[in-house]
């Protein structure tokens, strides 16, 4: 897949690098676009039986922000908040990201800016290890 096909503009905040995510199974696909700044997010199932893609089903989500979660050691995705996100959740995310070691960071949406706001992290702190690995060598 060119790397062109691999991210397109959200359809929310505008930012122009929104993930494109896709899977298949026998004759059928889906498609997923998904903001890592705001959490907006495309959904789309295709069927392929007559040699044409033809649409299924296609749904669109507010985001009401993103996540994204690097465990120790390990790789993680983006996710999305399709509603706002619950203080549990945000205590959850927080414990996570401060004290247990995990790399990420949380945006949320303002509706009166129009705008997402980045409260916790960084989007590049998954390169945090290997700078700490690279000054230690």
């Amino acid at each position: 897949m060119p790397l062109r096909d691999m991210h397109e503009p959200c359809g929310q905040c505008g930012f122009i690098y929104a993930r494109v995510d896709t899977e298949g199974w026998g004759k059928n696909s889906a498609r997923r676009v998904m903001c890592p700044v705001c959490g907006w997010t495309a959904y789309e199932e295709i069927n392929w039986e007559s040699g044409e893609p033809v649409v299924v089903t296609r749904s669109v989500a507010k985001g009401y922000g993103a996540f994204r979660l690097v465990p120790p050691g390990g790789y993680c995705g983006y996710n999305a908040f399709h509603e706002p996100a619950s203080i549990e959740v945000l205590n959850t995310l927080m414990e996570l990201l401060s004290n247990k070691e995990w790399k990420g960071y949380i945006s949320l949406w303002n509706d009166d800016t129009q705008k997402a706001t980045l409260v916790h992290g960084s989007p590049q702190s998954k390169f945090d290890l290997l700078k700490r690995k690279l000054s230690e060598e």
